[in-house]
């Protein structure tokens, strides 16, 4: 495969993901309170294993522009050396400002992409984690946060919401890193370090892997009100 094929499958397995996802969270201004809060303590658990799955992908890099890269991102998600500046920080404090007062352990007991990433080759880990979560988190959280701002309890206390964290992944340098990304991962495949094909079949199952994790919160937190209720 091409470079421009590639870069147009990425961009169109993008847009379709996107009007996915739209359909799934077009309900969020409907939920409750408690299904908001629970959705969103579950999220915690995606931004606290990015930063060991990015590490342990880092480890099996080979010498780099993209290694390089990647590592920049990481530092970037443990906030430089500071850690209330760490995006898992962050993160909490949105929950805080939520009213999330218990940050409990969320529903995932195995970790899926830790196995991929220390099993399978590092066309395919580059797929997955380097381009696939890297991007699709983006596309996942800009919806999340467009139907989040519909939600009537942002609305009444949106002068109490904490979006620092939404402001670097929607806005802010994670934008400037996807097209970094992108250039360094052109560079190992015109080199012929990398398999494009394989990095699609990565990638894709990204993608796979945040639709069945989604779901599975989704899911999950109806049926905990409902047997709270």
């Amino acid at each position: 495969m091409n470079l421009s094929s590639f870069w147009t499958y990425f961009d169109e397995a993008k847009l379709t993901e996107e009007i996915l996802i739209n359909s799934q969270f077009s309900t969020i201004p409907e939920w409750s309170l408690e299904k908001l809060q629970r959705v969103s303590i579950n999220y915690r658990w995606l931004v606290k294993s990015h930063s060991n799955h990015l590490a342990l992908m880092i480890s099996q890099l080979p010498e780099s522009q993209f290694k390089s890269l990647i590592s920049e991102i990481l530092n970037d998600e443990q906030g430089n050396g500071k850690y209330e500046k760490s995006h898992l920080y962050l993160w909490d404090n949105f929950l805080r400002s939520i009213e999330v007062s218990d940050i409990s352990n969320n529903l995932i007991e195995i970790d899926p992409m830790l196995t991929l990433i220390n099993k399978s080759s590092i066309d395919f880990v580059i797929g997955l984690e380097g381009v696939g979560v890297e991007c699709i988190c983006a596309v996942y959280l800009a919806v999340f946060e467009q139907f989040l701002k519909q939600h009537p309890y942002i609305i009444e206390n949106k002068q109490k919401i904490d979006w620092e964290f939404f402001d670097i992944h929607v806005r802010g340098e994670d934008i400037h890193h996807k097209q970094m990304i992108r250039e360094a991962v052109e560079q190992l495949i015109n080199e012929k370090v990398i398999n494009p094909d394989l990095l699609l079949i990565g990638y894709n199952k990204a993608k796979e892997i945040w639709r069945d994790t989604w779901n599975l919160w989704l899911t999950s937190s109806e049926l905990e009100i409902l047997k709270v209720s």
